[in-house]
């Protein structure tokens, strides 16, 4: 069963609200909760960022149809599907088709095969295949890209679950024929823009019009191949080695400004903290807990 995560396809996402975790809530950068603000609405993006020990701090953020969290499977993991509610879901992360010895982590097959024995409904997962140039993905793999993600998506249909795909940006600079193609055999593709934050030159942050472009440009090629395909964007907040800090508002003014372009985005290197002003600020007219309505 094929199923395309595409916004227009998924329909108006479902606002919730923000819950309140005890007494914790989302903080804003003047250390209150994040105020809203007159005239601003909830950005249409679907907010995704990694799952950790610190997660449940800023989980009642999330709420939207589009949000999702994600994790690699492993011992204790499954716990994560308690902890979030629907509708959002939670990618699960493989680095390859199937598991091998150069990294002990489950590959697409054994991410299935977790889920299957687990009882998880595949209503709750998105499947994400994330090979990279590095220990754990299979050089043939990469090497023939496209095949690979067809091989994916088929264990991912036959699971029931959509298919996210996302290499990172400097493998697909040398490749950028093949965006279509790819797209093509996908659901949804993670564009991790990183690259497209940061001057080539200068290195410092690019003004929201240039990052604009830069994802804008990679959208339209992956368009060409499957107009109905759904586009996620990882944004960083720190880059450089974490010598450029990156704060929640020029993420969110990144994020804001290809809300018409992408479905959702994915927070990456924030700290609970960080995350829950980012959400606070994509989200003003819902509020964050404890601030007004």
């Amino acid at each position: 069963m094929a199923v395309c995560l595409n916004a227009r396809r998924w329909g108006a996402a479902l606002a919730v609200g923000v819950a309140c975790l005890g007494n914790l809530s989302l903080i804003a950068a003047d250390g209150g909760p994040a105020p809203v603000v007159a005239g601003e609405t909830d950005s249409p993006l679907g907010i995704g960022f990694l799952w950790t020990a610190q997660s449940d701090l800023i989980a009642g953020g999330l709420g939207h149809g589009k949000d999702f969290v994600d994790v690699i499977l492993g011992p204790g993991k499954l716990d994560v599907f308690k902890r979030v509610r629907p509708p959002v879901r939670v990618a699960c992360i493989a680095r390859s088709l199937e598991k091998n010895e150069a990294r002990p982590f489950p590959g697409i097959r054994e991410t299935i095969d977790i889920l299957r024995g687990a009882g998880v409904p595949p209503a709750r997962v998105i499947i994400a295949y994330n090979p990279e140039a590095q220990p754990g993905t299979p050089s043939r793999e990469l090497e023939e890209l496209v095949a690979s993600v067809r091989e994916a998506k088929e264990m991912a249909s036959a699971y029931g679950a959509p298919l996210l795909v996302g290499p990172g940006l400097r493998e697909m600079s040398k490749r950028e024929d093949l965006y279509p193609e790819l797209a093509r055999a996908c659901d949804i593709w993670m564009i991790q823009s990183q690259r497209l934050q940061l001057d080539e030159v200068t290195r410092k942050p690019v003004d929201v019009g240039a990052y604009r472009d830069g994802v804008k440009r990679i959208a339209e090629r992956l368009r060409e191949g499957n107009p109905k395909i759904g586009i996620f964007v990882q944004l960083v907040t720190t880059a450089e080695r974490g010598r450029v800090p990156l704060d929640a508002e020029r993420v969110v003014a990144f994020s804001r400004s290809i809300e018409d372009l992408v479905d959702a985005v994915r927070i990456y290197g924030a700290p609970a903290e960080l995350l829950g002003r980012i959400i606070g600020r994509m989200r003003p007219a819902t509020g964050a807990p404890g601030g007004e309505p």
